[in-house]
């Protein structure tokens, strides 16, 4: 069976934005797109910066935007969130606070290799079951579960 999976990556990433931001940050989620859907053939990557993007990301009414990008994670039984500044993101934010509220599916927070175009999972949590430790995760608060143990 092949799944849709939301793929949550900064676009605008952090103020101030700026054009170069924007187009850098296209070019690694469409490696990203790539490389899972050439790796993962039960899986169908929804990007909502290749969904929109006939919009121009600096000028435009980033709350319609928004609603659009929660009418895709309807669609969706996963989110994977790429980016170590997703937090600082105000889309991957909305984004993961939405799918969170549906309270079902799975979130892994994956990172991708530019050099060696891997895509590593560093956790995941099913929302059905993982709830708590998903909130110690992305609010640090604890070690993180699935981090090596430190000698």
């Amino acid at each position: 069976m092949i799944k849709k999976v939301y793929i949550a990556h900064p676009l605008r990433g952090e103020k101030p934005y700026t054009e170069d931001q924007c187009r850098k940050n296209t070019q690694r989620v469409t490696k990203i797109c790539n490389k899972i859907f050439s790796d993962f053939t039960d899986v169908i990557p929804i990007s909502p910066v290749h969904a929109f993007s006939f919009v121009e990301p600096l000028g435009c009414d980033q709350r319609r935007v928004l609603d659009c990008c929660s009418g895709l994670l309807d669609a969706c039984c996963e989110l994977w969130v790429f980016g170590d500044d997703w937090t600082s993101s105000e889309g991957c934010v909305f984004e993961f606070g939405e799918f969170c509220r549906r309270n079902k599916g799975l979130i892994a927070f994956c990172e991708f290799d530019e050099e060696t175009r891997q895509i590593k999972r560093k956790a995941e949590f099913d929302l059905s079951r993982d709830r708590s430790d998903l909130v110690s995760y992305v609010l640090d608060l604890n070690e993180n579960p699935f981090a090596e143990p430190q000698k």
